[in-house]
């Protein structure tokens, strides 16, 4: 057991001494004011700390005599002082505090080591002054003044468990505040929706007053229809409308009231009765307004029939106009038409039906008309809808090419020619341009009968070859990367020759030419791409040298899919470098140049280095012998070259040797490269 000694920060049981110390230290740290509780918990430890400490010294039968000291007589007030006193005078007394805070003047700070030195225990604590003094035990038996449980006998002492009688207590005063803030919480909920309730109904009944007000004055006012569905999509009746006070009132006012067609139907739909009854209140509203739905199903029934025969109606009338103006039976035509006219005069079409036994029959004139001309549709408007445009674009060739193209290849096109009178002139006579760009221009030239079925489209057209372009184009402006139509210089905005160049870095490409494959695979995606496979090539190649470009990659639509994995690979491996060999061969750098009669090195691929903080393509130049006779450092950005001779870092040479040597000017071109080579070697 642990306690009380933990609580005065005692390891275990000791003596009245060290009790005391430890009380006085914690007092220190432990304000009745500021943690009323923790001083309670700290006197009580206290106290039951001496009084083991007494028990356990008059077990050992210890006796250690303890001077006494005379205790002053405290002056008593004089009787007219005791009367003068005021009640307002004396400090205040507190209940909630220890009784060893009574008489002690709030706020007050103690010198609690001074306390302890004075002896000047509060007064509610002398009795336990009195009993740590030395008694004699022998006269308190005489007295006889042991406690009436105590003169029983002597019982066997028993072993407290504290902490467990100390948590136990504050557990069941916790539960008791914890089930007196249910109830005070419960009382008050049962209060607020108490109140909630009420101002609720209130609501709901003046709600239910203004919209049945509301709708008498619609009803008087003869409103139409679209104002009895805004006022019946409005909040107050549908925050509303589940009230079954403003069920029975509408009950009573629909029955009692003439209304409108147009307010029976909104009022059915305002309660979703089109998709039926939610509710066993609402059946008899809904028996009451259901005729005027059944009205409206009946009336969109009959005109979507009659919609639906103005179709065929509508085209045989236009194609036996025609049929009448080119045959030679015209004047019986004119006759049928005249007799068609006057029937519908007498209101054939619009003629109500008789109700004969209770079935319908309808006008069998306006149905054997319609069902021939729906018949004569069928057959002949294919025929007469392409003989119609045949005779619309024959007016204009262009107009013609221009269907063609939008049909085939799923893209709006115009005339250049027909844009304006600016561009009516020969040289734009076959140039046409996307409707959705206006600078991206393109030829198309009739070719013969259009005939689809056997692979004649009617016109010729370097669409799919311009749409190509302008795709890889945007890709190049989108990359850095510029000169993809360089080798259509010389040809007009609408022309290409096919050959679109893709000119690479010689370091960081690779996510450039993955990007590349996936557009040329969306691109073959596309309807235009299916409609004809663009004749191209695609050249992946490097900046122009003496003798031309660095081939790195060329490809064709024909030969398949682009793949964009090997074309990396080989990129990342061998591209700097093979052009870097180029280089060094058209600088003549490929051989021993500092004599007349150099030997040329065969340049093999050293990978990549560092030389004077740059990255470089290393490249060893191999002599007849094969041994490295030169190594070459290749820095493309900077156009620097460092030529080191081979056995330069063996015998303990540095960069910093490693200087300006001359300018080389490439031959054919505009190049101009900065040479470096060691002037001091090691002595060796």
């Amino acid at each position: 057991m642990s306690w009380p000694w933990s609580q005065l920060g005692l390891p275990g049981p000791s003596g009245l001494s060290e009790v005391r110390h430890a009380y006085a230290e914690k007092l220190k740290i432990t304000h009745p004011e500021e943690d009323p509780e923790g001083f309670q918990r700290l006197h009580s430890a206290y106290q039951l700390a001496s009084r083991m400490a007494r028990q356990q010294k008059r077990q050992a039968g210890v006796q250690t005599p303890e001077p006494r000291e005379e205790r002053q007589p405290q002056p008593q007030p004089e009787p007219e002082q005791i009367q003068d006193l005021a009640f307002d005078e004396l400090p205040e007394w507190d209940e909630t505090l220890p009784h060893t805070q009574r008489g002690v003047e709030e706020g007050q700070d103690f010198d609690f080591d001074e306390l302890l030195e004075r002896d000047e225990t509060p007064p509610h604590a002398q009795r336990g002054l009195e009993e740590e003094q030395d008694f004699d035990f022998d006269e308190l038996l005489e007295r006889d003044e042991t406690p009436p449980h105590a003169r029983r006998g002597p019982e066997k002492e028993r072993d407290w468990d504290y902490d467990r009688l100390f948590a136990e207590g504050e557990a069941e005063r916790a539960e008791a505040r914890r089930r007196r803030g249910v109830e005070r919480r419960g009382k008050r909920s049962q209060e607020i929706q108490e109140r909630l309730r009420f101002r609720q109904e209130e609501e709901r009944w003046q709600g239910t007053e203004a919209i049945l007000h509301t709708i008498e004055l619609l009803h008087s006012a003869q409103a139409e229809g679209e104002q009895w569905q805004k006022f019946f999509a409005s909040p107050l009746f549908q925050q509303n409308k589940e009230s079954i006070d403003l069920i029975f009132g509408l009950e009573d006012f629909v029955s009692t009231k003439r209304l409108s067609q147009e307010a029976r139907l909104a009022l059915f739909l305002a309660y979703g009765f089109d998709k039926g009854v939610s509710r066993p209140e609402l059946r008899p509203l809904f028996q009451m307004l259901l005729p005027a739905w059944r009205t409206k199903k009946a009336r969109k029934r009959e005109e979507w029939i009659r919609n639906l025969l103005a179709i065929p109606v509508t085209f045989g009338l236009i194609y036996l106009g025609a049929v009448v103006l080119t045959s030679p039976l015209f004047v019986v035509f004119v006759i049928l038409g005249m007799v068609i006219l006057h029937g519908l005069n007498r209101g054939w079409l619009n003629r109500k039906p008789k109700n004969l036994g209770g079935k319908k029959r309808g006008n069998p004139y306006a149905i054997m008309f319609a069902a021939g001309a729906a018949l004569a549709a069928a057959f002949l408007l294919p025929g007469l809808v392409e003989s119609v445009q045949d005779v619309i674009s024959a007016r204009d060739p262009r107009e013609r090419v221009c269907q063609y193209v939008e049909k085939d290849f799923g893209v709006e096109v115009g005339s250049m020619y027909n844009r304006s009178s600016y561009y009516a002139i020969d040289s734009y006579d076959n140039v046409f341009y996307l409707k959705s760009d206006l600078e991206k221009v393109f030829l198309v030239g009739p070719d013969g009968e259009r005939d689809r079925k056997n692979g004649k489209p009617g016109y010729t057209t370097n669409l799919p070859e311009m749409m190509m372009l302008w795709a890889v184009k945007d890709f190049a402006k989108a990359h850095s990367i510029t000169g993809v139509d360089l080798l259509d210089y010389g040809l007009k905005q609408q022309e290409t020759n096919g050959s679109f160049l893709i000119t690479l870095p010689f370091y960081g490409a690779g996510d450039i030419i993955t990007d590349l494959g996936e557009l040329l695979e969306e691109l073959s995606q596309t309807e235009w791409y299916q409609v004809r496979m663009p004749e191209v090539e695609l050249v992946l190649c490097g900046k122009e040298m003496a003798e031309g470009r660095l081939i790195l990659s060329r490809w064709s639509p024909a030969e398949g899919p682009f793949d964009e994995a090997e074309v990396r690979a080989l990129y990342e491996e061998a591209f700097a470098h093979a052009y870097s060999a180029q280089l060094l061969k058209e600088l003549e750098l490929d051989r021993d140049f500092l004599k007349e009669s150099g030997e040329r090195y065969t340049l093999t691929n050293g990978g990549i280095a560092q030389m004077k903080g740059r990255t470089c393509c290393k490249l060893c130049g191999l002599d007849e012998s094969g041994a490295v006779a030169m190594e070459y450092y290749v820095d493309t950005e900077q156009s620097n070259i460092y030529c080191v001779p081979g056995d330069f870092w063996e015998r303990g040479n540095r960069e910093e040797q490693i200087s300006f040597y001359r300018v080389l000017h490439q031959k054919g071109s505009i190049g101009i490269y900065n040479l470096f080579y060691p002037w001091l070697t090691a002595a060796g």
